[in-house]
């Protein structure tokens, strides 16, 4: 578990209050229906503040957390379909980031586009959740994801220090099975929810997951240090996963590694020497296929 600023003052948290202190995620959400065909997209906007209030107002964690060190989570809905007032299709885009140690830069550790996202609205309804239990399509939905986020980044912060977290998300899996979006059938070639979680928690891909440690502890946090230091850390924790790639090529949590981190990893080797471009261009294209034409950009 992460190491996390650690303050027990009773009058502070008196003056600080009960609300304030349950809260240990920002949530920045969007929802929108562009295609929609409908005259009043007021809706649209209520979903939007019950999605956030809800992230925001509930307890994920069993930690204190300061408001500088919440994490940050990035919602984008397009509603695609609305039958009968209030059964919802949707695409989401999710983005979570946390921030560089001695920096003011943010890097992302989770990023994933969800196609398949079905859900049951009333306006203005009160959003409740219940840990092991399905309450409601939609809040089930979002605790998954915020627990996937919370893995994600208390792996970034100690080795496989997101097991708890990547745990509960398979248990959201198991119970929402027969539920259209949640089967091990859906989504495209085996990009889904299920097998998301399936390879979290599965010890097979346990590199990809010391990767995300390696790359933001020994490289990223590394940076204000060192820089060249911290980019050989970075060559290096991506070196750990040749072996994966060799037996499970482009899989689902290698693509969702490198979807959050191409640009970046193009803005780091940019300043790297000759052999440093030539070295991390060779392993790059080797182990991320599908964005080997943007990191050409590293030569620049």
């Amino acid at each position: 578990m992460k190491i996390r600023i650690k303050y027990i003052v009773i009058l502070l948290l008196l003056a600080i209050g009960k609300s304030s202190l349950a809260q240990d995620v920002n949530a920045s959400v969007q929802v929108v229906g562009p295609g929609l065909q409908i005259t009043d997209k007021q809706i649209l906007t209520n979903l939007q503040t019950s999605i956030q209030q809800f992230i925001t107002s509930n307890k994920w964690t069993n930690e204190t957390v300061q408001s500088n060190e919440r994490l940050e989570i990035s919602m984008f809905f397009e509603v695609t379909n609305i039958v009968n007032t209030n059964d919802f299709s949707c695409n989401l885009q999710i983005s979570v980031s946390r921030p560089v140690l001695n920096s003011t830069y943010k890097t992302q550790t989770f990023t994933y586009n969800d196609e398949e996202v079905y859900f049951r609205y009333s306006d203005l309804e009160n959003l409740a959740y219940q840990e092991g239990q399905n309450v409601n399509d939609l809040t089930t939905y979002l605790a998954f994801y915020t627990y996937l986020a919370l893995g994600f980044d208390e792996d970034s912060y100690s080795k496989m220090g997101g097991d708890d977290y990547f745990k509960k998300a398979q248990t959201i899996v198991n119970i929402m099975q027969g539920k259209p979006g949640w089967k091990q059938t859906d989504g495209r070639g085996g990009r889904n929810r299920y097998y998301l979680v399936d390879n979290l928690n599965n010890n097979r891909f346990k590199a990809i997951r010391e990767l995300n440690y390696n790359y933001h502890r020994l490289g990223m946090d590394a940076m204000y240090d060192n820089v060249a230091t911290s980019r050989k850390a970075i060559t290096d924790a991506l070196k750990g996963i040749e072996e994966l790639n060799k037996l499970v090529p482009n899989n689902l949590l290698q693509k969702t590694f490198f979807s959050s981190k191409w640009g970046e990893l193009v803005e780091i080797y940019k300043e790297g020497t000759a052999n440093e471009k030539k070295e991390i261009m060779d392993l790059l294209i080797k182990l991320d296929p599908t964005n080997s034409n943007r990191y050409e950009k590293i030569k620049s």
